[in-house]
This record gives C-alpha cells, sequence and structure tokens, in this order.
C-alpha cells in the first residue's frame, strides 16, 4: 500500500530545528556540491541523525545509523507518494517492498550472480571498451571528454549488449538517463519531472518494442529470457519498468564508477603509478574511489512506523534520507577517512552499493566493467593526464560534470 509522508507542522518543525541545530542550517547545497563535505563530517560528529527542515525530514550521516535504516528488518518503506526515484522513474523493483518487490526483482537475479560475471560477461567488456577506444585513440594525445567519448557510451552499449537492447543511440538513452537523475532532486522545480515523464514515456515504448521483438526472435538475452517466461506474472508494462531501473543503475553507476577513479588516481600519481605496474591494485582503487565519491550518495526511505534510530525517536511516515556520501567517511569504520588509499582493506564495506534488500543488482557487474574498461584505457593509451575536470559534486548522483583527459604523452 502506498502511504503519504506524514506532514510536520510549524510548532514540531520549530522544536526540532531548535533540537537539531546543525541540521536545521543545512541545505541542499551542502549535500550536492563539491566542497561542502566538510559541512557534512561536522554534522555526523555532533547529530548523526538530524532534522533538516530543507530536506522535509531526517537526515543519516553515520554509517551505523545508515545500516538501521537500511536493514531489511527495519520499519522502512519506500511505497511512498513522495518518493522521487518512484516519481522519476515509475513504480519498480527499487520502489517496492515485500512481495511485490520480490517478484519483480527475481526474474532479473541469476545473470548477476558473482560466480558467472567473468565467465559470462568478461570477454564482451574488454572487446566493447577496445572497440571505442579505437575511434579515440588516433588523437588520444589531443584533449578529450572522457564521459561523452568512453565512460558514457561504454556504460549505454555494454547495457544493452548484456540486456540484449537496440541502444545504439546512445546520446539519446544517455539523455533520458540524465532527466531521470535530475528529477531525483529536492529543489521545487516541476521542470525536471516534467522532463523525466517525457523521457520514460519515451523510452518505455523503446522497451515494449524490444520485448516484442525478444518474442519474435528468441535469443540468450536477459529480455528474451523474461519476455519468453510467463511464469513470473509480470505483465510487459511491468517488465519494463525493471528494465529501466537495472538500465539506470548500469548507465549512471559504471559512467561514474570509471570517471571516478580515474580523476582521484589521476590526483594521486604515486597510487596510479603502483596500479598501472601492477593491476591487481585496480580492484582496490575502484572501490575506494566509490568509497570516498559514491555514485549514489543519497538513499531514501521513510518510516512505516515508529522506529528508533541512532538513539532519536522518528515517528510514523516519516522522511529518512541516508548521505551515502558522509556515511562512507565516517572515522568509526574507515581509518583516516579522507584519505585515498587503494590498499585500503575494508573499502569494500562502504555503502555506496546500498545495503538490504535494495542493494545493487548489478554491485558485482558494475566492480567487472570498471575494472575491464580502465584496464583497456591504460593497455592502449597508457597513463591518462587530466586536462580539466570539475569535482565531483550531485545531489543523488555524484561525479565530474566535465573531465577532459589526454594521453599522458601529448
Amino acid at each position: 500500500m502506498v502511504i503519504t509522508q506524514a506532514d510536520v507542522g510549524t510548532d514540531l518543525d520549530a522544536e526540532r530545528q531548535a533540537r537539531f541545530p546543525l541540521g536545521a542550517r543545512l541545505t541542499i547545497d551542502d549535500l550536492s556540491l563539491a566542497g561542502r563535505e566538510h559541512r557534512l563530517d561536522e554534522l555526523r560528529e555532533a547529530e548523526p541523525v538530524t532534522w533538516m527542515p530543507e530536506l522535509g525530514g531526517w537526515l543519516v550521516t553515520s554509517r551505523d545509523a545508515a545500516r538501521e535504516v537500511l536493514n531489511p528488518t527495519a520499519p522502512m518503506t519506500v511505497e511512498v507518494e513522495q518518493n522521487m526515484v518512484r516519481n522519476s522513474l515509475g513504480p519498480m523493483m527499487l520502489t517496492s517492498d515485500g512481495e511485490s518487490h520480490d517478484a519483480q526483482r527475481r526474474p532479473f537475479e541469476a545473470p548477476f550472480r558473482n560466480r558467472d560475471i567473468e565467465a559470462r560477461y568478461g570477454e564482451r567488456i574488454t572487446a566493447l571498451a577496445h572497440r571505442l577506444i579505437d575511434a579515440i585513440e588516433g588523437d588520444a594525445h589531443e584533449p578529450w571528454n572522457l564521459g561523452t567519448r568512453f565512460a558514457s557510451p561504454f556504460a549505454v552499449l555494454m547495457a544493452g549488449e548484456l540486456l540484449g537492447l537496440s541502444l545504439d543511440d546512445t546520446e539519446r538513452i544517455d539523455g533520458f538517463y540524465s532527466d531521470f537523475a535530475g528529477a531525483m532532486e529536492y529543489t521545487g522545480d516541476p521542470e525536471p519531472m516534467r522532463r523525466a515523464d517525457a523521457a520514460r514515456g519515451e523510452l518505455t515504448a523503446l522497451l515494449l518494442d524490444e520485448l516484442a521483438a525478444a518474442r519474435r526472435t528468441p535469443t540468450h538475452s536477459l529480455t528474451s529470457q523474461v519476455a519468453g517466461d510467463d511464469s513470473h506474472g509480470l505483465s510487459d508494462d511491468e517488465l519494463a519498468a525493471q528494465l529501466r531501473v537495472v538500465l539506470f543503475g548500469a548507465i549512471e553507476t559504471i559512467q561514474a564508477s570509471v570517471m571516478n577513479t580515474l580523476y582521484l588516481l589521476a590526483e594521486h600519481p604515486d597510487q596510479e603509478a603502483a596500479a598501472m605496474d601492477d593491476r591487481t591494485l585496480l580492484s582496490g582503487a575502484q572501490e575506494e574511489a566509490r568509497r570516498l565519491i559514491p555514485p549514489v550518495s543519497f538513499i531514501e526511505r521513510w518510516t512505516a512506523e515508529p522506529v528508533t534510530i541512532g538513539g532519536v525517536e522518528l515517528p510514523e511516515h516519516e522522511f529518512v534520507g541516508v548521505s551515502v556520501l558522509a556515511a562512507n567517511r565516517d572515522p568509526a569504520h574507515f581509518d583516516d577517512p579522507l584519505r585515498f588509499d587503494i590498499t585500503r582493506p575494508n573499502a569494500s564495506r562502504s555503502l555506496s552499493f546500498s545495503f538490504g534488500v535494495h542493494a545493487c543488482l548489478g554491485l558485482h557487474l558494475a566492480r567487472a566493467q570498471t575494472t575491464g574498461a580502465i584496464t583497456a584505457l591504460w593497455d592502449r593509451l597508457g597513463r591518462l593526464r587530466v586536462v580539466d575536470a570539475t569535482e565531483p559534486e550531485g545531489f543523488a548522483f555524484r561525479k565530474p560534470a566535465v573531465m577532459r583527459v589526454a594521453a599522458a604523452g601529448g
């Protein structure tokens, strides 16, 4: 059952602001802009669970409290009218609970199991990366945009290949997901949601056509498998809804993982050189990059009933936001947390892939794709020099908006 977020009156809001003064002063910009991360660190130390009026709810910044929120046994829900992810991408596995969630997720789980990833997808990941580099190599010593020329098409085309979808118009598909991401921010501006609605309609039409084509000409792709199996009981509209969110994770997370990892390695040339010399270190490098710059930096939940989180009593039907960025920098779990360290032993304990029943479906694939993409770039082009880049930032999704690189010899 979809619930409605509780309305917090003026008097209660004022009472909470007095109780949580740091949270009361926090702004959306503090959650979004580069250079504001220290505000979250200060908040985590003083008010790890706080009231944030500008967010219209509670904000969690410590890793322990975040795990409490995301724990499968916690009385939390995502089935809420005000869920920005639900409003942007539509009802699907990520915005459903209980049996409905399980039924929507189950048909898509098997291909993403850890033991299958390298055997099923390793060669295809490498081949696609090299195909894209073919078009770059000739002028690689001149500055080029890592996002538009490699990271974005790599993510979109790999998602299409893995799912068996025709996503050759990478700019159009990436544009859809940029519109979806833009609607997941708490600005109060209706225009981003209008664009997301239009993008969802266009993408759904494409996905319904793909499902029909998969039935006409079955293949071994995931889309063909779910389209030809009636046992899951999902309608085509429901299947299209799941494909939308699987694609979203496959595209947004991979783009950001590739860009953020190379961005941080370029800022730490000694560690970059070590990883280039010993490629086994690349696994730890990308894990550490996702910890410091989580591609998905904010997670939303609502209280299904009254609950105590981090010692703070939260009433039912209220919004609870988890700052993954802050939780991943918690010194109670990560020694010297602001330091980038590709040998950090517990970097994979971050919350960048979430936790609990809504944990990222494709986390193992994301790791394989990020490693495969960067390995191919290094093998073909050598070290990439960052010519100019914007600092990684974003409210819900975090990466450099622009990152221009060149092969280091140029």
